[in-house]
Parts: structure tokens; sequence; C-alpha cells
């Protein structure tokens, strides 16, 4: 079913206050299993003087490599950032909350070198969401091959999404936001804005993918109906996904190809005037929330470890802990409450334990010891 623009104009015409604002409780919510943080978990700030950190990978050899949104990745090494950072980088659009985003080690990096990127490429009056694959050789970028670029351009500098993941196959998801400006772009098959999408390692888009054969649509296309989902994670090829929604109506979602998740048709939250966007909370044949968290907490990034998702949040400035049962997620609230601010990214280390980003100017790379 493709929605037409004209629906989402009358979804959002209905402006009126909102004077409640709903909170979802998941299903079959019960007394929380052990978690892998310990309650007196440590937790050890490695490295500060980052600049607008957004995502990070970590090397076989040890090595971190850190996104900087103005177009560096920054390296730490035996817990000091170095004063030189990775060269080759390609020019990114540093604007609102464009620039170089995330980074992504192919699975057979050991034999490849490979690895991804996402950021933001163009003007302010025309720019998209790239994901590239690159080599990693003595410090360098070489043999940089441009995967994929969204479609249309916009002319705004916010909602850019770029959270890129591998499946089994190899093949790449990447969320691609809706462009502020461009909501009604979500549910439009011909628009990559407001989408995840699925390519191969050669930028092609895949035979299985759910829209290929449909008259003008982007065959890129994996899901739909998204608004600027920043967290993604595979756990056995089973897709999470977190989502900012206006003010309220942050998500948790699983993804699976085809389906629609409804923004701006159906939405928990409205709009940042105070307005309702929609009058709908659920439409045929969209998604509903896994987890809805309302008021909004800003997810950021999410990461998994030993049954449970882990979302940062800016507005909120904390790490939610949600507890996977098969396709039932349960929210178990706020967990490290001594660490809070502004979290950018999470991520596990090779060790075990879970490293986080502060966000901003000056931003630390933070390690929380996690429980044997």
């Amino acid at each position: 079913m493709i929605y037409t623009k004209e629906l989402v104009r009358r979804a959002s015409l209905t402006a009126l206050l909102a004077t409640t604002l709903m909170l979802s409780t998941p299903v079959g919510l019960h007394a929380a299993s052990a978690s892998p943080i310990e309650p007196n978990s440590t937790i050890s700030t490695l490295v500060t003087g980052l600049d607008s950190p957004w995502a990070m990978a970590f090397l076989p050899n040890g090595d971190i490599l850190i996104t900087e949104r103005a177009g560096k990745i920054r390296v730490v090494r035996n817990n000091t950032l170095l004063p030189q950072a990775i060269s080759g980088i390609p020019a990114v659009y540093f604007a609102g909350q464009g620039g170089l985003l995330d980074i992504l080690l192919d699975r057979n990096f050991s034999e490849n070198n490979k690895l991804y990127l996402s950021y933001a490429v163009g003007t302010a009056k025309q720019n998209a969401t790239r994901l590239i694959s690159a080599e990693l050789h003595d410090g360098e970028l070489i043999n940089q091959n441009v995967l994929f670029t969204g479609s249309p351009m916009r002319s705004t500098a916010h909602h850019f999404a770029g959270r890129i993941a591998q499946l089994s196959d190899g093949t790449l998801l990447l969320t691609v936001g809706d462009g502020f400006n461009y909501r009604e772009h979500a549910q439009r098959l011909d628009s990559h804005l407001g989408k995840i999408i699925r390519v191969d390692q050669q930028g092609k888009p895949p035979a299985d993918n759910p829209f290929i054969d449909t008259t003008g649509a982007k065959p890129e296309i994996w899901s739909l109906g998204h608004r600027n989902h920043q967290g993604m994670v595979v756990v056995a090829d089973r897709v999470f996904a977190n989502e900012h929604g206006p003010k309220g109506g942050d998500e948790i979602n699983r993804i699976k190809p085809g389906l629609n998740y409804g923004w701006p048709i159906i939405t928990r939250g409205v709009d940042y005037t105070g307005a309702r966007i929609s009058p709908f909370t659920d439409y045929p044949d969209m998604q509903q929330p896994l987890v809805d968290w309302t008021p909004s907490i800003a997810p950021s990034s999410m990461t998994y470890l030993k049954g449970y998702l882990y979302s940062t949040s800016l507005a909120e400035g904390s790490i939610r802990q949600t507890r996977v049962e098969n396709d039932t997620l349960v929210d178990e609230g706020i967990v490290v409450k001594e660490l809070r601010g502004r979290l950018r990214d999470i991520e596990v280390g090779p060790d075990g334990n879970l490293y986080v980003l502060t966000d901003g100017q000056d931003a630390r790379l933070i390690k929380i010891q996690t429980a044997k």
C-alpha cells in the first residue's frame, strides 16, 4: 500500500493542542532478570577532548576509531587520544545535525581491511545522506567507493539518521532520516527519506528487496515510515531500531522488510508547538512500536549485550535497559544512574564491557565495567 502526500497532509492539519501524552507499557512486563550491568559498576573516563563525536569502532589491534562530525576519525590507543587523525576522509556537509556520522567495520575486516562510513554530503540547499566503503591502511582510507546517496536532495541540516548495520549475508542496512521538513516523504516509495535502505557491498539493491519490482519505488528501500532512527542493531539477523519521535513518541521497533512503521501518519508524539501531527496512533498496515517513550528521551544509539538492548539518550541524558524476549521488549528504565548527560553512542567492546561517547565539545569516551 502506497500512502499519498494528501493523506499525510490531512493528518497533519489536525492541529489540536495535546492535553495528554500517551505512554505505552510493553506486554509481558514482569520482574527483571539478571542484568549484565552490576549495581556498582565501575565507570572510567578513558579519554577527553573529543569534538562532537558520533560513533566508534574497535580495531583488532585494540585501537578504537571515533568519528567526529566535522570530518575526522580519531584514534584511541592504550586509553590515549592520538594527535594524528586518520587521513583520506571524504568532504562532509557539517552543519546542524549533519557531518561525519557512523563507522562500521566489515564482518571480514581482519582479511580485507574494509570499513563503511555514513555522512552528510552536499550544501545547505542540496544535501543528502551518503554511504561509502573504504579500506584502512597505515592510518589512511584508500579505495573509497560510494555505495549509496539518498534521493531526493534536501535543503535542511537535520534528520540525516545515518546508522549502519550489516546482515549475515554481507548486505548493508542504512537508516535515512526524513529530512525534518520533508516528513511526508517517509510514506513515499519514490523517496529514500524516512527509510531503512539495503544494498550489497557494491551498492546494488539485492534482488530480494521488498519493493524492487514496484513501479516507481526506490529499489533500495527495505522499510518505510521512519523519522530519525539513529540506533540500529542486528541480533541473530533480527533487526531492532530506535528512533526520535517529535515531542514524545520515541520508539524501538523490530524491523522487517517491506513493513511500514507509520511516521507521520501514526505517532504518540506532538509537534514542538504542542499541535497534533496526526489524529492517528494506529492505522491499517502500519506497525506499532514495541517500546514507546513519551515524554521523549531522544534516543541516539543502541547496542545489544546478553539479552538486553541498551539505548543512549540525549534529552534524558541516560542509558535505558530493555530486555529482549523473542519479539517482546520490556523497558526496564534507566541504568548506570551515575552517568548522566547528553550521551551520543554506546557499543560493546571486544572485552565485553560497554563503551559510551558523550555528545558535543570536549566530549569523553567512557568505559562501563559489566558483569562477567
